[in-house]
């Protein structure tokens, strides 16, 4: 077992740094620059290829990311029963992927049904409800990330 848990570490280990690094770089680069530019065809064109390259990449982290660490916490929930900073870490963990789940699974979804419905007072909420999240799930998935290198290289 220990050669099939090594292979899902990795791969939990490779998904979250896309998982960590796509958040960053869209909600402090491409989110607020985007934020800027003028409605247009250019901006259109841009948003589509963001919709197209960048959400199916941060969909498979997201999968994936969620499945191994279920298959952590199962496999390894002894070490983490033993250890205060494991807990925190994984608190921390299940709240970013829940807020990630929840956001590209559910909400991009409803988000898209108000705008067809025309629902623009709601849309508007939901999207400031959105905006809060995104960042909440930014601070919560850098600071698991922090806790996971921290025990790592402390224990």
């Amino acid at each position: 077992m220990d050669g099939f848990y090594g292979i899902v570490l990795l791969i939990h280990v490779l998904t979250g740094a896309i998982f960590v690094m796509t958040l960053v770089i869209m909600q402090i680069v491409v989110g607020p620059a985007m934020g800027k530019v003028p409605a247009s065809e250019g901006k259109t064109a841009a948003q589509g290829v963001i919709q197209k390259r960048w959400v199916p990449v941060i969909d498979a982290a997201i999968i994936i990311q969620s499945v191994t660490a279920l298959i952590i916490l199962i496999e390894r929930w002894d070490m983490i029963a033993a250890s205060p900073l494991l807990h925190v870490k994984i608190t921390f963990g299940i709240i970013a992927l829940v807020l990630a789940n929840l956001l590209h699974f559910y909400w991009r979804g409803k988000k898209q049904k108000l705008k067809r419905e025309g629902k623009t007072e709601e849309f508007k909420k939901l999207n400031q409800l959105t905006m809060f999240l995104e960042k909440a799930a930014l601070v919560f998935a850098v600071a698991t990330f922090v806790l996971a290198v921290s025990f790592n290289h402390l224990f």
